[in-house]
């Protein structure tokens, strides 16, 4: 996966599916000229379109060291945006080239690309509820289910299918939905009609189309990787409701039967308030809710090539069998910001210890 921003690639691939949104959705007026203010379309709904940046190194959960303070001052907010700054500097100068030690855990920090300010809320965490800017812990079902990914994505690879979403590339780990900053690709472009709104990820160029015409969510029995979308206006405010998840999908332990509201509220020219609801009670002990400020840019979409023509699915899946060839096959296939091979272990064992209980209770 690779942070084309940052390696100089035109807005090869993102540009082409722009181009096709921004055509599909041609009926409608598109350009600041044609809007009856700054903030509202022609039609008179507020406008949401253009190109929206949500980079932030506002901590996503909030620091011990906050303690039960939900908000920064100016000043303290400087002060975590310097503190931050140095911390970087600091290791670049201990491995200037920033080199083994990130080639391991996948990329080294050239592609990195997480800003440098907290989010405009000047909140602690992005978490915003609970209270305590934490999210809620986890039901068993949901640790079970953790467990089993981890142990399955541990293993030796005898396909694809034993890979996570993201090592394949089906989906973006901050595109969403629920987007949240991430290492990368921290940008959404949004496209809207009166009856559709479009938003397009620079994440894996993922997109969805949302309508906004009443209609009634697909069959529970048909289920999609980003859900099914349905929008509505409640004052200035636009409200999307997602649910009908997969059973692969999985955000921070959630279930295919998380229903995800989000809320998009346009604050000022500049300025997007994105926030988010999850109600998930088979993964979570109650409902937890998210804002991020996003700032409009200028800057265009660029094309997300992750690993070209899959090429690396094919040489990960031809060193395993080589591998096995050679009888070194380890069980130690488990990307490093999940836990590595220690976490495997960890989710075997949990998960023989649920079997061994159940064979001795006769379940």
């Amino acid at each position: 996966m690779a942070n084309q921003r940052n390696a100089g690639c035109g807005p090869c691939g993102a540009g082409w599916i722009a181009l096709a949104l921004a055509l599909a959705f041609a009926g409608a007026p598109a350009t600041a000229q044609d809007t009856v203010s700054e903030t509202r379309t022609s039609w008179g709904a507020p406008d949401l379109r253009g190109t929206w940046d949500f980079r932030s190194i506002t901590p996503f959960e909030r620091p011990k060291e906050f303690g039960d303070k939900a908000f920064l001052s100016a000043e303290e907010v400087a002060a975590w945006e310097q503190r931050t700054r140095k911390a970087r500097a600091a290791r670049a100068e201990r491995d200037p080239v920033q080199g083994q030690g990130d080639v391991d855990g996948g990329y080294n920090a050239f592609w990195l690309d997480r800003g440098e300010q907290m989010t405009g809320t000047m909140r602690t965490s992005l978490v915003v509820d609970p209270p305590n800017g934490r999210v809620p812990a986890q039901t068993e079902d949901a640790r079970r289910r953790s467990a089993e990914r981890l142990a399955r994505w541990g293993k030796v690879p005898a396909g694809p299918e034993d890979r996570n979403p993201l090592e394949r590339c089906i989906m973006g780990f901050n595109s969403g939905p629920p987007m949240n900053p991430g290492a990368y690709n921290n940008f959404a472009e949004i496209f809207q009609t009166p009856r559709y709104v479009a938003i397009l990820n620079e994440m894996v160029n993922d997109h969805r189309i949302i309508p906004l015409d009443g209609r009634e969510h697909a069959p529970e029995s048909i289920r999609l990787w980003k859900g099914d979308s349905r929008g509505r206006w409640e004052g200035d405010t636009l409200v999307v409701t997602t649910k009908h998840f997969t059973d692969h999908t999985n955000f921070r332990g959630s279930g295919p039967n998380m229903v995800l509201v989000e809320r998009f509220t346009r604050k000022s020219e500049d300025a997007l308030l994105y926030e988010y609801t999850l109600t998930d009670p088979e993964s979570f002990e109650r409902p937890w809710s998210v804002a991020v400020e996003m700032k409009k840019t200028s800057d265009p979409l660029l094309e997300y090539a992750c690993h070209e023509g899959n090429r690396a699915m094919t040489l990960m899946l031809s060193g395993a069998r080589e591998r096995e060839k050679q009888g070194k096959a380890a069980d130690d296939w488990l990307a490093s910001w999940y836990g590595g091979a220690r976490a495997a272990k960890a989710a075997e064992e949990r998960l023989a210890a649920e079997k061994a209980k159940e064979s001795a209770s006769g379940k």
